[in-house]
């Protein structure tokens, strides 16, 4: 059984899904509380999932809900190391 994934603020790049009244809006973690509006007014759950799932495939980052004062995992796109895919490998500096 595969358990749930809750986090009180997702990693910054990674997409969120949120209920609004009678729409759904995909937004983008930009690091501590702030987010980025990505899309807005998408009117079912399943629209806006499908375009969450893209985005987040396509830039290797992580799908999530938004439930309330916490965020369920709905979709992991990131490689083991919890780094992007296509991030670079950190610079070597030459020994000084």
């Amino acid at each position: 059984m595969r358990r749930e994934v809750f986090v009180s603020s997702p990693p910054q790049g990674d997409y969120i899904l949120n209920p609004a009244g009678f729409t759904w809006h995909v937004r983008r973690a930009t690091g501590g509380e702030s987010m980025l509006s990505i899309s807005v007014g998408d009117r079912t759950r399943k629209d806006a999932v499908a375009r969450l799932l893209g985005l987040a495939e396509s830039d290797q980052t992580d799908a999530w809900e938004n439930e309330g004062g916490s965020f369920r995992l709905l979709k992991r796109f990131r490689s083991a190391a919890g780094q992007p895919i296509y991030a670079a490998p950190p610079a070597v500096l030459p020994p000084a």
